[in-house]
């Protein structure tokens, strides 16, 4: 008995353990991701928007930055607009969850596509609108 509770501590540690790298390790692969589009911000898309499957959005945009903050559906955004394209993280507990890819089609238009975790060239996405 007391051998099987030993083996179970054990399993239910590195089980831990494994989960914890692995949102380390995605949430530094998430911050590449951003990272990499790097042009420079062709649009500011501050404010509060509105998306069927995520409810409120709101996205914090400094003028002059590309940098965005932002929080919905109770998760914790981060992302950057580079060029007229919106990329953004979203997190919970310090994981990344879901990853979006946005087009700025007017001031009060927002299209493109979101995946679980990080988004790649290979991710099964779904469509992703948002409206101010």
């Amino acid at each position: 008995m007391r051998k099987s509770f030993s083996v179970l501590l054990l399993v239910g540690i590195v089980l831990i353990l494994t989960s914890a790298l692995n949102a380390e390790k995605l949430a530094t692969e998430g911050m590449a991701w951003l990272s990499a589009h790097s042009e420079a911000a062709a649009v500011n898309v501050n404010g509060v928007w509105t998306a069927k499957e995520w409810g409120k959005i709101t996205l914090n945009q400094a003028q002059g930055s590309r940098d965005i903050t932002g929080t919905g559906d109770n998760w914790q955004i981060t992302g950057v607009v580079s060029g007229k394209t919106i990329y953004l993280l979203f997190s919970g507990r310090g994981k990344v969850e879901y990853s979006a890819e946005l087009s700025f089609e007017s001031e009060n238009s927002l299209n493109g596509k979101y995946c679980r975790f990080l988004m790649k060239k290979d991710s099964k996405t779904k469509p992703m609108h948002m409206t101010k």
